[in-house]
């Protein structure tokens, strides 16, 4: 009785995929006896916490995880589920013992158009997901979200109807054990830090949606920083993240491809409210960074390219600068600057600064030196996992980026030192191009200040490549039903005016029918095809094409 329960809800789970996974519809008992649970380490916190001592005592990436390394894969792991009407589920279940949350690190991942992936917890009161094909990229390397708790869930979906096979090639796990928080209920960072959401941010609602959480593998272990989203004076929207050298600095070619970008996580309200779902890519690259040993003999900067495509739904915003050597005027009402910036790996905060002036990190004339303020909802500082983040003049244009310093929450009034953006591009002892201004104005202009704005909206265009892209058609998008056939099926796509042909195939490759759709809905007669399987071509107007497939009982 059981079995038959399990198998009705699992088709119900079918037809709702897109919003939960298969495995949240199935008892717990029936769930528990049947995934297999895997321990995948056997860490101790002296260990752990021996790594987040040496990072914090010398200054470097605030660690806050390990990478643990166990190759795991769906030919040889996990469990797959097949149901009777074709489709199949790959569901993966693993422990590690003292996990705060973790996240799976894939050295290769293909997600078939079509198909999905979710992550979730044991107990199943938590997910992230779906994820489809648009996560695929050339390196193939992807990091998951973390997950809250010590048990993680990997769920594969895959309809009938898709013919590719997914890949899914496991390197390892993130175990992380500090700076972890469940966002719905509690907070990472110290108390006096101020929500970007509250009345401090007001004028802020375009910059903050430049600045992002960095989740940066180096040496075994993960830490954070922040960092952002840069113009530039082609205004092209290349995908440049702008941070801290000290950040990146004992991270290999390979660890800068595992870098996790998040975007848009902040708390709805000042102070409440659930924070933004995990909209974050996998991957940079290395561009160029200062080379001064993270600030020792310069100004502490590395920039970054991310590789993955970022979603126009995200609505990012791409921050304007200014590398001009004067020291920011006030604001009408006294401030010098803000910085916004992720404390401790917690939602989007904000500082206000009083006072900005040449000081000294190391080398004399590379830093800002900053001071907090009180103002109206609490006195800001920053953190560990603030490093990189950008300080902002009153124009909204970022002047230098978080090298380090002396404020807590205990300590307020202690100064803050930021790497000025001109010497950023020009004053470091880093090969010339590396400089930043061979980056950020690759053209040649030789302006030294640029506003921010969001992709094909501001006076000057950027992105202007890309604005009127040909509109296309998902995989999903056309649906058949049923899949197993006995007279006739349906062929749905809304969106049927994008398709130039649709051609049936037998699976040895013979076209047996060939039409064109001229309604969203068209009934199909099989009654005079073979028992067997066969492919549903898909052309497109643009030329492009994909493939599903159906069987004839």
């Amino acid at each position: 009785m059981k079995k038959l329960y399990f198998l009705a809800v699992l088709f119900v789970s079918v037809q709702v995929m897109a919003q939960e996974p298969v495995g949240f519809r199935e008892s717990s008992e029936s769930f528990n006896s049947r995934v297999v649970r895997v321990q995948v380490s056997d860490l101790t916190s002296e260990e752990l916490w021996a790594m987040a001592d040496e990072s914090d005592k010398n200054g470097t990436l605030p660690i806050y995880g390990k990478i643990i390394e166990h190759p795991m894969n769906s030919l040889s792991d996990g469990d797959w589920t097949y149901f009777p009407n074709g489709d199949k589920m790959w569901q993966l279940r693993v422990h590690s013992p003292g996990a705060l949350s973790m996240d799976v690190f894939f050295k290769q991942l293909y997600l078939p158009e079509g198909t999905s992936l979710f992550a979730y917890t044991a107990d199943r009161e938590w997910f992230v997901g779906p994820y489809d094909s648009e996560e695929n990229s050339t390196s193939g390397k992807y990091r998951t979200p973390e997950i809250f708790g010590e048990e993680l869930v990997l769920e594969y979906y895959q309809p009938f109807e898709v013919m590719e096979q997914p890949v899914l090639n496991i390197r390892g796990f993130g175990h992380y054990f500090r700076f972890v928080h469940d966002d719905r209920f509690e907070r990472a960072s110290d108390p006096c830090e101020i929500d970007i959401k509250c009345p401090e941010g007001d004028e802020w609602a375009d910059d903050m949606r430049a600045v992002v959480k960095l989740s940066i593998p180096a040496g075994g272990g993960v830490g954070l920083c922040s960092g952002t989203l840069m113009n530039n004076t082609s205004y092209d929207c290349r995908k440049f993240v702008l941070t801290a050298m000290h950040c990146t600095e004992s991270s290999s070619n390979a660890d800068f491809g595992n870098i996790v970008v998040r975007f848009n996580y902040q708390k709805s309200a000042c102070g409440t409210g659930i924070s933004a779902s995990a909209q974050q890519k996998t991957g940079t690259t290395r561009l160029a960074d200062s080379n001064d040993g993270g600030g020792s003999s310069g100004s502490d900067f590395c920039l970054l390219e991310m590789t993955q495509a970022i979603p126009t739904t995200w609505s990012v915003y791409y921050a304007g600068w200014n590398a001009n050597t004067s020291a920011p005027t006030a604001s009408a009402s006294g401030w010098k600057a803000i910085c916004i910036h992720h404390p401790a790996g917690d939602v989007k905060k904000i500082s206000t600064a009083g006072t900005v002036t040449t000081g000294t990190w190391q080398t004399s004339g590379q830093h800002w030196r900053v001071n907090w303020i009180e103002t109206v909802t609490n006195w800001g500082v920053t953190e560990g996992g603030s490093s990189g983040s950008p300080l902002f003049n009153k124009d909204h244009q970022v002047i230098g980026t978080l090298t380090g310093g002396g404020s807590f929450c205990t300590a307020q009034t202690a100064p803050d030192y930021y790497g000025k953006m001109d010497k950023h591009f020009t004053g470091n002892p880093n090969p010339s191009n590396e400089d930043l201004v061979d980056w950020l104005d690759a053209a040649g202009t030789g302006l030294l200040a640029i506003d921010g704005s969001y992709p094909g909206t501001a006076a000057i265009q950027p992105c202007f490549g890309v604005v009127g892209v040909e509109e296309s058609l998902s995989f999903q998008e056309l649906t058949i039903f049923p899949t197993r056939v006995e007279d006739s099926f349906t062929l749905t796509c809304p969106r049927f005016d994008l398709l130039k042909e649709v051609r049936v195939y037998t699976q040895d490759g013979r076209l047996v029918e060939s039409m064109n759709l001229n309604a969203a809905s068209t009934i199909i007669s099989a009654r005079n095809f073979a028992s067997g399987m066969y492919f549903i071509q898909v052309v497109k107007k643009d030329g492009s094409s994909f493939n599903k497939k159906f069987v004839k009982l």
